[in-house]
């Protein structure tokens, strides 16, 4: 584990902060997220705007769109993380401007309506109205250009909606696929009794009590969290699933359920690779600049785009 990682877990253990787990969704809401404790200042973009697309029961969708200097290679749909519960666009820019100019894509950034407002499968909803705007011809009119890729990423619960949605999407066969998703520590499945679960129950910035509570908030009717859509470990067909990058971070509780459906997407026929960032903590995408090992697994995702836009 990095030393900065050490320090930083040591940092919250002496804050003793109220968990999320004993706070209401507005209290939770309300502390600073770890993206802007620890991200840095965002990068200048050569173009960004904000506008809302159509989602369910009438739903304006506030998005936001970055469009790099030189044309876009591809697009890649964000969604942020915060178990489904906290969690803004605003909150994700430092990071959602950095990946834009690091990759060379457009970047849509989602601000899908949260839980418990908003329970499951609202977030899925818009998760999927987002993806259906980056496929169609509305999205190449906004960036300028038809992007060659469709890149579907989040981390956490974001990455539960982007793995939801584009196999969703791409089983309908309405417009064109995405063509990768590109998962951070995802949320797969609601079994609290993994190995990394008992493992990493407490002391690692996102506890087991934690996960319940966001959970709770996400599908409270426990019988409903089996549902495909809402844990994709329980998808019975896999098969439409794009190409997928999932990196997990070795010191999670979500870390088992992560690399466990990296192997359910492999066992469906799609391609799939894993990676583990050993002494990597829940929510490592925040720490790119202050962590060397949480910068080292940003540039594997960077990577992975890199080569999907060039084929």
């Amino acid at each position: 584990m990095d030393k900065e990682i050490e320090d930083l877990l040591q940092k919250v253990k002496e804050a003793n902060r109220k968990p999320f787990w004993q706070s209401t969704p507005q209290e939770a809401r309300s502390g600073p997220m770890l993206m802007a404790l620890l991200f840095g200042e965002p990068p200048a973009v050569e173009r960004d705007e904000s506008f809302t697309i159509p989602s369910s029961q009438g739903f304006a969708l506030p998005v936001r769109l970055y469009v790099p200097s030189a044309a876009p290679k591809g697009l890649i749909v964000y969604f942020h993380g915060g178990g489904w519960v906290i969690g803004t666009v605003a909150g994700y820019h430092p990071f959602t401007a950095t990946l834009a100019n690091r990759t060379g894509c457009a970047v849509l950034s989602v601000d899908y309506r949260l839980a418990p407002e908003h329970p499951f499968p609202l977030p899925v909803d818009d998760a999927l109205a987002a993806i259906r705007w980056a496929a169609s011809d509305a999205a190449a009119k906004a960036i300028g250009i038809a992007p060659r890729t469709l890149v579907a990423m989040g981390d956490s619960a974001g990455g539960n909606l982007a793995t939801v949605a584009s196999r969703i999407h791409n089983a309908s066969g309405a417009g064109r696929k995405v063509d990768l998703q590109v998962l951070a520590y995802p949320v797969a499945d609601h079994d609290f009794q993994t190995g990394s679960y008992a493992e990493f129950a407490e002391g690692n910035l996102l506890t087991r009590n934690d996960m319940k509570w966001f959970w709770g908030h996400y599908c409270s009717d426990e019988s409903k969290r089996s549902h495909p859509d809402a844990s994709p470990m329980r998808a019975q067909d896999l098969s439409a699933s794009p190409e997928a990058l999932i990196v997990t971070a070795g010191r999670d509780p979500l870390r088992d359920e992560g690399e466990a459906y990296g192997q359910r997407l492999q066992d469906a026929g799609v391609p799939t690779e894993v990676v583990r960032g050993e002494g990597l903590v829940h929510g490592f995408l925040a720490m790119i600049h202050y962590a060397p090992s949480a910068g080292r697994a940003f540039e594997k995702m960077v990577k992975a785009i890199e080569r999907a836009t060039s084929k």
